[in-house]
Parts: C-alpha cells; structure tokens; sequence
C-alpha cells in the first residue's frame, strides 16, 4: 500500500478519515491508489474489454478523467468549483482537504458513477467538540 500512495498510511490520513463512515473511507482509499471502479481499473484487472470512458468515449476513464475532465459530469463539476473555487483542479486538494470531502461527496452521488459499488455515499460525520 505504500508504493501505491505513500501518505495513505499517515496522520494526515488517518486524522481525515478518523470520523468518515466505512463506506466514505473505502471510496478514498480506491479514488487515491487508482483502484476505484473507473473503466480504466476495471479494464486492467480483466472485467471489462474496454478502458474508454463511458459517458464521453474521448479516453480512458481514470480518476482524474472523472473528477476533473469529463465534459458529461460539467454540470456537477461546475457546482463543485462554485463551493471550492480554483482549488477543485487539484485532486489532492480533493483528497486531503478536510473541507473537501462534503462537496467532493455530493459530486460523486450526483454523478451516480459509483452507485452501482458504493451506493450513495455517506458525508463524513461531525468531529466530536
């Protein structure tokens, strides 16, 4: 797990997904190793024939094609950048940013790319006072 993402393990990690639900942390943990249910994942590991995108078919489908470029999901992309701004072309901004998570959540539920894995996907729960 280190080669994959060598700050997966740390702190930082562990005290962003500290208060996420199972499912939440799971969806991270597959969304920063390029493990998550994306064509491109699937077609390397034999489950599907093709690593297109499914919405656009102009390339592969990894995680930054979902997140940052694909023009079907603009719409859910727009309001993202409305609550983050300039930060939202980082995806390490959108996964490691406490402030993050709720928006980056509601865009992935919005999109309903990854229903079918994670169903809808649980906003992380209140740090206790």
């Amino acid at each position: 797990m280190n080669r994959l993402d060598p700050e997966l393990l740390q702190r930082s990690f562990v005290k962003l997904t500290a208060t996420f639900p199972k499912r939440l942390t799971s969806l991270y943990i597959s969304l920063r190793t390029g493990h998550a249910p994306l064509n491109k994942y699937l077609h390397r590991i034999g489950k599907i024939e093709s690593p297109q995108c499914p919405q656009c078919q102009r390339t592969e489908e990894t995680v930054h094609h979902f997140l940052l470029s694909c023009p079907f999901y603009q719409r859910e992309r727009r309001i993202l950048t409305n609550a983050l701004g300039r930060k939202t072309s980082s995806i390490s901004f959108l996964l490691t940013d406490p402030n993050a998570t709720p928006h980056l959540v509601r865009y992935i539920n919005a999109s309903d790319r990854l229903k079918t894995t994670f169903s809808e996907v649980p906003l992380p729960r209140k740090p206790p006072d």
